[in-house]
This record gives structure tokens, sequence and C-alpha cells, in this order.
């Protein structure tokens, strides 16, 4: 065995061992399980979670049989977000003290949040709460909540939570539970009439006035929203989620100075916990200070070692700043201390998406759903991971789960968009972008969805509707949404190559240029932005200005092989818009050396060496990247390759593969449907694969075309006519000047003479011979048959 190996071994056994001589310890020196417990509910007043997880578990290693630590670590690991956990803590509270009526209700709303609801099993719990207690208001609170999961009238759900607002009419949180019904029902005036009553009946009620000014921030009524924490705040200056609710308030509005002085005050106040640090560390990262946010969580850890949200955190910030290497350092410090850490392995799993390697990632993933099947994380990162592996059906399969699971986690809406682009389905981008806006804007802050992560998602919903538009034409909507979202974030680097994306489009590139120069400046490792400014220099013309900003990228990151092989392969772009072929070759076999799994230079690299004729050596090429991550891109790419070739058999075999993989793989589809076609196969299933590309993407002329073919195949002359003249309608809208493919033109006369329209026929196959040397051998004489037998 290895030291490091070794070292490991010795970490993982003197954790076990410290863990054992704890319990032996504290239970030899008259420490009891009752006086954790107390510790644990004294910090979980204050917040403390994680703390008041450290004592509720000692509590229960002490004596497992104690209701109270289970239901302490029930409370505690659900405000820090394990909710599995937390589930698992409430049924073993519930097995031991069946009188606990809170944990029943808690039980029950998380079955009700699964799809489809448990309706039976949370009925069973609510008629035992009534049964132990007539007036518990939460128990009718949860009858109410069962009508709306059965979907009943909401005027018979009203009804119920009015009756337990007037078991207890001083009980604010009977308020706002009809405050958040209403908002479910994007009742916004009916939500605000609700909580208004509440504080009619409860007017010093720091958690009435905390939930309202949320309302009324979700509202975009800044200055009352801000007024109504300051309210919650001088009522009692020591409360935790007031300040914490004003925090999230003044970084949503971007008012960072405030922000930062109200972190500040929550540390002060929480004396100095792991908890209200990491808030702290938190704010540093979103308002662009990186450095101070990965100094605080150093020190975090550096005072609290144990203290895992902090270590989990700082591997986030590796992660976004693209440094693998230090995420691996403290990825190995979580697994020395515990190698099933199941956050760790979720982690790692994010790393290895990062780096390309997907199949890894699904691993990891796979062991953590072997444990915990329904665990959010877990199911949205292996919907990610399939996505990327361009294994649509998959993923989609996850998004059910995840849906099922967490029907109110709005990141799902993501996910969802994701898949849609991954197929080519654009317009489809742009209804589930749609929703993912509507929804952010009606829905209240809660442990699922937070304040700015509401603010964020909608941001990026707008995003990704504007490049849907872009892509499918609409420039004027597409220039809108992108416009929006960089007023709102000037200096996001997202949003200012997605800004720059639509100067692309509309030939702009000095515009788009100075958008990618402000990306780069920003951050300098965005590969986006560099790869923007490279392009745009190109066509420009600019050749000097690629190269001088490559090279300094280049100097600055020497060492990091991942980068510079990315910047190499860039470099041979440059030099191939120069035709400086053997230069492009050269930095492309240095992209491969630097970075072995660096795909994207295989495939340039064979491109390269095909367009040159090469076409053996471009075979080997993709052959490599298919060895190392195989892909529907990438087989499609193969197909074409052994088409040009003469190799149909080899050219069939690829695209199917590549539909396997894949089945929204439009190009494939097509190009299959063609070779059936072509063939002589069976036209039926040729039908099918062309009407699926075209249906997949509607705005390719060539689909069209393929779609003609093969009507015109199996003697349906009509239709066939029909769809080459949506191949050529679009191929002259596309060029807009020079007309359409002439290829196009000669099968649009074939079907139109087959149909009887001789004129029609004639008109499309001399249109067609003026363009002759674009036709193939077999186009021109077909051309030349027709318009001999008219």
């Amino acid at each position: 065995m290895r030291y490091r190996e070794c070292h490991l071994q010795s970490l993982r056994s003197f954790y076990i061992a410290a863990v054992l001589f704890a319990a032996a310890f504290i239970s030899g020196c008259g420490y009891s399980a009752s006086s954790f417990v107390a510790k644990g509910e004294e910090y979980l007043a204050k917040r403390k979670f994680h703390d008041a997880l450290m004592q509720f578990r000692s509590a229960a290693e002490i004596d497992d049989n104690l209701a109270a630590a289970h239901w302490g670590l029930a409370r505690a690991h659900e405000n820090l977000g394990q909710y599995n956990e937390a589930v698992e803590e409430i049924k073993k509270t519930i097995h031991l003290d069946g009188s606990n009526l809170e944990a029943k209700v808690r039980l029950g709303n998380y079955q009700l949040m699964t799809q489809p609801p448990m309706i039976a099993e949370t009925e069973a719990l609510r008629d035992e709460i009534l049964a132990a207690d007539p007036k518990f208001v939460e128990g009718h609170i949860l009858s109410a909540s069962i009508m709306a999961a059965e979907g009943r009238p909401d005027a018979e759900v009203l009804v119920w939570v009015e009756y337990a607002i007037g078991l207890d009419p001083a009980r604010i949180e009977s308020y706002i539970s009809l405050q958040r019904l209403h908002m479910t029902r994007e009742n916004a005036a009916e939500a605000e009439n609700a909580i208004k009553r509440g504080l009619a009946a409860v007017p010093d009620s720091v958690k009435g006035h905390t939930e309202y000014g949320r309302m009324l921030m979700f509202a975009g009524r800044d200055a009352e929203a801000e007024e109504k924490f300051k309210t919650a705040i001088s009522l009692n200056g020591s409360d935790i989620e007031a300040r914490e609710a004003i925090a999230e308030f003044y970084i949503s509005s971007r008012q960072m100075e405030k922000a930062e002085q109200a972190n500040r005050e929550l540390v002060e106040i929480q004396e100095n916990s792991p908890e209200s640090r990491l808030v702290l560390a938190r704010f540093f990262a979103e308002a662009g200070r990186g450095e101070e946010a990965e100094r605080e969580l150093e020190n975090i850890l550096e005072d609290h070692p144990s203290y895992a949200l902090a270590r989990y955190r700082l591997i986030e910030t590796f992660l976004e700043r693209r440094d693998p290497a230090k995420a691996t350092e403290h990825l190995n410090a979580l697994f020395a201390i515990n190698d099933q850490d199941i956050e760790a392995l979720l982690l790692r799993a994010r790393l290895k998406n990062s780096e390309n390697k997907g199949e890894e990632a699904v691993k990891d993933l796979e062991e953590v759903l072997k444990r915990f099947p329904s665990k959010r994380d877990a199911l949205f990162l292996m919907a990610q991971a399939r996505l990327s592996l361009g294994q649509v059906d998959q993923a989609n399969a996850f998004i059910l789960d995840l849906e099922r699971y967490h029907p109110t986690y709005m990141r799902t809406g993501l996910l969802k968009i994701q898949s849609a682009i991954t197929a080519g389905e654009m317009q489809n981008v742009v209804k589930l972008s749609g929703e993912l806006i509507d929804r952010t804007n009606s829905t209240l802050p809660n442990s699922e969805n937070g304040p700015q992560e509401i603010y964020e998602l909608r941001l990026r919903g707008t995003s990704s509707r504007g490049l849907a538009y872009l892509d499918l034409g609409k420039n004027n909507e597409a220039k809108a949404d992108l416009e929006a979202v960089l007023r709102e974030n000037p200096r996001s680097v997202t949003a200012l190559v997605n800004m720059a994306k639509y100067h692309d489009a509309v030939a702009d590139q000095a515009a788009s240029l100075e958008l990618y120069e402000r990306a780069v400046s920003i951050d300098p490792q965005s590969f986006d932005a560099i790869n923007g400014v490279v392009t745009s220099s190109v066509r420009l013309g600019r050749m000097a200005n690629a190269h001088e900003k490559i090279t300094g990228l280049l100097e600055r990151n020497a060492g990091k092989a991942d980068i510079l092989a990315a910047l190499r392969y860039l470099r041979s772009t440059v030099f191939v818009a120069e035709k400086n072929i053997a230069e492009a070759e050269n930095e492309l076999k240095a992209a491969i050396e630097l970075d072995g799994s660096y795909l994207p230079a295989y495939s340039a690299y064979a491109s390269l060496l095909a367009g040159q004729g090469r076409l053996d050596d471009a075979a080997a090429q993709y052959q490599a990247v298919l060895a190392k991550r195989p892909s529907a891109e990438i087989y499609t790419l193969v197909g074409i390759l052994e088409d040009s070739r003469g190799r149909r058999s080899e050219a069939e075999a690829a695209y199917r593969k590549a539909l396997e993989l894949n089945a929204s793989t439009p190009i494939a589809a097509n190009n299959l449907a063609w070779l059936i076609a072509e063939s002589g196969g069976n036209l039926d299933e040729a039908l099918n694969l062309a009407s699926s590309a075209v249906s997949k993407s509607p705005n390719t002329a060539g689909f069209y075309d393929t779609l003609g073919w093969v009507y015109l195949k199996k003697g349906l002359s009509r239709p066939a006519a029909e769809q080459f003249r949506k191949a050529v309608a679009l191929d002259e809208q596309a060029k807009r000047k020079g007309g359409a493919n002439p290829g196009y033109r000669v099968r649009l006369g074939m079907a139109l003479a087959q149909n009887g329209d001789r004129a029609g026929a004639r008109r499309e196959v001399e249109t067609s011979l003026r363009s002759a040397d674009e036709l193939s051998s077999i186009e021109a004489a077909e051309a030349k048959r027709v318009l001999a037998s008219l």
C-alpha cells in the first residue's frame, strides 16, 4: 500500500475511533442524552443547525431510543436541506413517540409532496392527529392540504383553512398558510389580504411581518418590502429569520453594501457560528468577491475542521472557477473521513460532468440513488449527465422522477429546457422558458427555492428563451430578452456572451467583439468569451489580434494542461481561417498531447484530415473519440465520412448507432432515411425517419428534400412535390440571393412531371440546369431526362 493510501486509511480509522471514544467519554463523565438534546434545542433556536445536528447525534449515540434526539435530528437535517435524512428521522420519532403530533403533521406534508401524493397514508396520519387532539390546528391545516392535493375546489379548501384560523385566531402560521394557498393560485390580492388579516390579529408578529416583506419583495414593491423587514427586526432584533430575509432582500435588489452589513450583523448575532459565516461566504461569492469567499471558507474550516458544509461549498467554489485539482484535494479529504459521503459523491459527479466524463459521473450518481432513490440533487445531476451523453430519453426519465418526488423544485424547469435544446426543439424551449419565468413570478421563497435562487432562475429562463428566439431567427424577440438579462447583470460573463451572440446573428461583428472583450476582461478563463473574441477577430480579418489574445492566455495559463489544450485547439481555428493547414494540424496534435480527453481537438482534427482527402486518418481520429466517449454526434460524423467513401453499409450502421444513443438526432435520422430510400430498403422506416428529422428541425431545407425524396420513391408524387417546394422556399430564404440548391429543383421537377404539371416541371428543371456546375452527375442526368420527357 502506498503512503497516500495508508494515510487516508489512518485518517478514517482515527475518525471512527474518535467517535467511539467520545461516546464512551461523555457517558463516563456524566453527560446525559437529555443534556445534549437541550443544547441541540438551544442551537436550533439560534439557527446554528450544524452544531444542533452534532448535539442531537451525540444524544442518539447515547440513547438511540430517545424520541427527542431523533426529532431534533429531523429538524436539523431539514434546515440543512437534507430532506431524505429528515424524513427518516421523523419516522423514527413517530415510532418512538406516537404523541408527537407536530412530527406527524411534518411527515404528512412530505407525503403530499410526492407525485402522486400519498393521500391515503396522509389521511391516516391526519385521523390519528385529530383523534388525539380535535383542536390541533395543524391537523386541520393538513386536512386542507389533503383536499388541495386531491384537486378539490378552492372554495372547499378555503373553508377548512378558515376553520383552522377560527380555532386559534392569534396563530399567525394559519394566516401564512392561507396566504401561500392564494399565492399558489396566483391570486396576489387575496394573498395580501390574508397576511394583512394575520397582522391585524397579531400585530407584533415578527414572522408575519417577515412573510409579508417576502411577498412584497417578489411583487417588486421594494420600498414596502424593506419597511416590513425593518419592522420585523424592530420587534425582535435577535430574530435570525427576519435578519436573513432582509439580507436576502438586499442581495436580490443588488444593494450590496447593505447586504454585507446585514450578513455581518448575522455573524455577530449568531456568535460567529460556522452557519452564519457560511452565509457570509455565499454573499461574497454572489457579490463577485470570490477571493474573500474562498478565504472565509478556509477560515471556517480552520476553526471547525469537521464542518463539512464549508468544505462542500469550497469544492463548489473550485468547480465554479474551473480548478479541478483543488476540488479533488478537498474531495479526498472528505472521502478520507467517510468514503460513502453522499454530498461528496454528488460533488465528484459534478466534477466529472465538468470534465466531460459523463460515464464516471453516472457511476457515482447510481451509488447515491441506490441508497436514496428520491434524492433531489442526485436525480438532477443524473439527468444532466445523461443529457451530456446525448441520452435524452434516459434523462427525461430522471426528470420525471424529479417532478414526482420534488414537485415544487423549480430548477427542474432548467433540465426540461436543456433536454429540449439537446433534442433541437427550439419552439419547445421558448414554451418551457416562458413557463419557468411565469413560475418564478408567482412563487414565494421556501426551503427548496430561496429568493436568490428564484431571481437567478428567472434570468436563466429569460436567457434560454432569448437564445431560442435567436435560433428561430426571431431577432427582435431575442434582443429584448438578452438585453433585459444584461441590464440586470452588467458584469455577468454569460449575459455578455449571449448578447454578443445576438450581434453575431445580425452580422454586427464589431459590436460582438466589444462584448466578448468585456467578458474576457471579467473572466480571463471563460472559454466561450475567448472563443468569441477569436472568432469575431477572424471574421473582421484581425488575425493578429486573435493570435495576440491566444498567445497571452497561453503564457498566463502555463502548466494548466486542460486550459492549454483548449487554447491550442482555438489557435488551430485561426490557422484554418488563414488557410495554414500545416500549422492548424500541429496545434491540434499539441492539444491532443496536452489533454488526451479534450474531444473537440479530435473532432476538429478528423474534419481537417477529411478536408484534405485523408479519409482513413480522419476515420481513425473519430474512432479515437468514440473509444473515449461514444456520442451520437460523433457517430453521425462517422456516418457522413463513410458515406463519402462509398461505404454505405458502414454509414448506415453508424447512423443507427447515433440514433440508438440519441433518438432525437435529426441529421442521423435524415441521412439514414436518404440511404434507405436510395438503396431500396424499407420505405416506411425511411418515411418515419425523415418525418422525425423535419419535426425536430423544421427550418432545415435539406430535411424536407429528403422527406420529398422518400415520398417520391413510394410513388406519392403530390406530397413529394409539397415537401420539395418547402425545401426550395427555405433554401432561398436562407441564402437571400443566388437561389435555392439546384438539386432541390431537379427533384421538384421530377415530382411535378409525375403529377402532370409539365410547365412547372420544365421551369424547375431549366432553372436547375442554369447552375449545372453545382449539380452532381446523377442530378444533371435526371434533369436532362425529365426535360427530354416533357
